[in-house]
């Protein structure tokens, strides 16, 4: 579904359900307002007629009920306004009822109009302000679950209040067939049921956000296993002036990236806290150790300063809420009718802060990029983005294909033997990061005032030699004696 179908239907369901639910309402309110009418029309035509009998007025069918004799006229309008005057309360209560759900119907559309609008305010600030979008970010969040929950809250209400009106004029018009008309509030009770159904669903589908997490399959190295490695990372901290991270999980289905968000491993009982770095073996296996280090300068950038840790943790409550959605999505099929409004709301909710993250993320990435470039050099960080990235393309070849049994020595098997295609496809890749959106390598590369050449590129796509799969090897040599 395109974005402006998703738009139209969002609107349709905040703004033209409500404005149905009025007209009934006002419809039913209108059916009160003309037995009252038709009662006084009644009383001033019997009224008319005794003073001059001779020359009585017209009478209009809807009065008479298809008499037309005149000797049976006031005798039916008496009998008629009696009925009114006896169901008097019942009137009352019907025109209270009418009222009530016309009000229902109109908070439910301001409440749609309130929804909008605090997204559209909370992610014009959000633009100006990475502090307001990060403290605000989750609020936002439960706030749009509150509103558009009291929105379809407030519509199930007004349709309740309907079915009621149409209920007490049956029961009040039992003697005349009152039972019939019930029928024609079938369409009613199924909406009812599909409101309270959908209530449900917002409730468990827009549950407000866990803490964020990452899921992944490595191995943790704590410092007194892995000391050379330890001692590198430290290094390039102090290098970078950045904090050294509290855990290094080493592992084969990532990228680089560090995390200050809870770090599950699954042979680990007790979730990882702090400030994580994860170093993949298949990368670092095909690059060289300067190359790695840059890498991880740019990674641990990430915590150089106030501003970029603040980015981290955008980016990872912003990567909560995409989960959130695509689980929603993925669980679409099972009800989309149901899961429609809640997933329109939550992909508006999406499509208006995506702009203030990515502006705040390729803001956090760039400045990361100088940190990396201090470690290493700005060339040699170049030249690793280029690598990185091409690596990237190659893993996900390697990992889709069925002759793939150990991912590491496939790849430095390639890699010993044949060069990296860094092609236009390579300068416009992002590199994956479980949280963030890089920008594209291309930028990143200019941005570091780099001279994207010949040498670059051949450096970057050179076949992997055996210093380059052997460093971290060595580095992780006392891990073994350790163990």
């Amino acid at each position: 579904m395109s974005t402006s179908s998703r738009r139209l239907r969002l609107l349709a369901f905040l703004f033209l359900v409500p404005l149905g639910l009025v007209l009934y309402a006002l419809l039913q309110d209108g059916r009160v307002h003309w037995a009252l009418s038709d009662e006084q029309q009644m009383r001033d035509w019997i009224v008319a007629a005794e003073k001059d009998p001779e020359h009585l007025l017209p009478v209009h069918k809807s009065l008479t009920g298809g008499y037309v004799g005149a000797e049976y006229i006031v005798p039916h309008m008496q009998q008629e306004i009696a009925r009114i005057v006896q169901d008097r309360g019942w009137l009352t209560l019907r025109g209270l009822l009418a009222h009530l759900a016309e009000l229902c119907a109109l908070a439910a559309a301001l409440t749609g109009l309130a929804l909008l609008g605090k997204l559209k305010y909370d992610a014009l600030r959000s633009m100006r302000s990475q502090d307001y979008m990060l403290q605000h970010l989750t609020l936002a969040w439960q706030r749009v679950t509150q509103l558009i929950f009291l929105d379809v809250a407030l519509l199930v209400a007004g349709i309740s209040l309907c079915l009621l009106y149409e209920m007490v004029w049956a029961y009040s018009n039992w003697d005349r067939g009152g039972a019939m008309p019930l029928l024609f509030t079938l369409p009613l009770w199924v909406v009812l049921a599909g409101g309270v159904l959908l209530l449900r669903s917002i409730r468990k589908r827009l549950a407000p956000l866990e803490a964020p997490a990452v899921g992944l399959l490595g191995r943790e190295l704590p410092r007194e296993h892995a000391p050379s490695l330890w001692r590198w990372v430290d290094d390039i901290a102090r290098t970078a002036n950045a904090p050294s991270p509290d855990h290094i999980v080493v592992g084969v289905d990532r990228s680089w990236f560090v995390t200050s968000s809870q770090v599950f491993l699954q042979s680990a009982q007790a979730p990882l806290l702090g400030r994580t770095l994860y170093i993949p073996l298949t990368y670092a296996s095909a690059m060289s150790q300067d190359e790695a280090g840059a890498v991880v300068g740019h990674e641990l950038g990430h915590f150089a300063s106030c501003d970029t840790e603040k980015g981290s943790q955008l980016s990872s409550l912003f990567h909560s809420v995409h989960s959130r959605i695509h689980t929603m999505l993925d669980d679409n099929d099972s009800d989309p009718l149901l899961a429609g409004p809640g997933i329109w709301v939550s992909l508006y909710f999406l499509e208006r802060f995506d702009q203030a993250f990515h502006h705040w993320s390729r803001r956090q990435e760039l400045a990361a990029d100088e940190v990396g470039a201090r470690v290493a050099g700005a060339r040699t960080f170049a030249s690793a983005l280029l690598r990185v990235c091409a690596l990237s393309e190659l893993i996900d070849l390697l990992l889709a294909s069925p002759q793939t049994r150990n991912i590491v020595q496939a790849l430095n098997s390639h890699m010993g033997q044949h060069a990296l295609p860094v092609s236009p496809h390579t300068l416009e890749h992002r590199v994956e990061h479980p949280f963030d959106t890089h920008p594209p390598t291309l930028q990143r590369v200019h941005n570091l005032k780099v001279a994207l050449d010949e040498d670059l590129i051949r450096q970057a796509s050179r076949p992997a030699s055996e210093a380059d799969s052997q460093w971290f090897n060595q580095l992780l040599a006392d891990t073994a004696h350790a163990a």
